[in-house]
């Protein structure tokens, strides 16, 4: 695939992310929002491959800092989040291709590694610094249980949403054929 359909389709996709978070279409959930930001990401992992998915992730962050309300905190709270689980559906899709099996394998590994990784990051990173609580306080007052479900569905509505996208509809196929 030419690099400018890369380049090109990233940005874009970082921009719809960016859109997403600045007017906010999400389903509260506690301190966290489900949301579809992630999506973007993943769908141009799918397409575009690791280099894609690093590029929309990384504009998109850039974006979310700059405009939504949520600020470089939560900007930077959203790539930790999902740039977990871009590596691994481009780690998954690298090593084994994009088929069914292997693409299940990398949605186990993004559902166990996502709420993981995240509730380390909320009690240490994201608590102290965007509400000023104390890691301690922050343990007290949440159980790991309001980080770990959240974040597995938002593991679960960011992949199973951009597969769908991107293999239903034969996106994929569309772009990769030689015009």
């Amino acid at each position: 695939m030419h690099r400018y359909k890369i380049l090109i389709g990233a940005a874009i996709l970082a921009g719809v992310s960016v859109l997403l978070q600045v007017y906010k279409i999400a389903l509260p959930m506690g301190i966290i929002d489900i949301d579809a930001v992630g999506v973007p990401w993943l769908i141009s992992t799918f397409l575009f491959g690791p280099l894609g998915g690093i590029i929309t992730s990384v504009v998109s962050a850039v974006g979310i800092g700059a405009f939504a309300a949520t600020g470089w905190v939560g900007a930077m709270m959203k790539f930790i989040a999902t740039i977990v689980m871009v590596l691994l559906v481009a780690l998954f899709g690298k090593i084994s291709g994009y088929g069914k099996k292997s693409m299940f394998l990398a949605f186990i590994a993004c559902l166990v590694a996502r709420p993981v990784l995240m509730v380390y990051f909320n009690y240490y990173v994201g608590i102290p610094i965007f509400f000023g609580i104390p890691t301690e306080v922050a343990m007290q007052e949440y159980p790991p249980v309001v980080f770990l479900v959240p974040n597995a569905i938002l593991a679960a509505v960011d992949f199973w949403v951009a597969y769908f996208i991107v293999f239903r509809t034969k996106i994929k196929a569309r772009l990769n054929a030689e015009r």
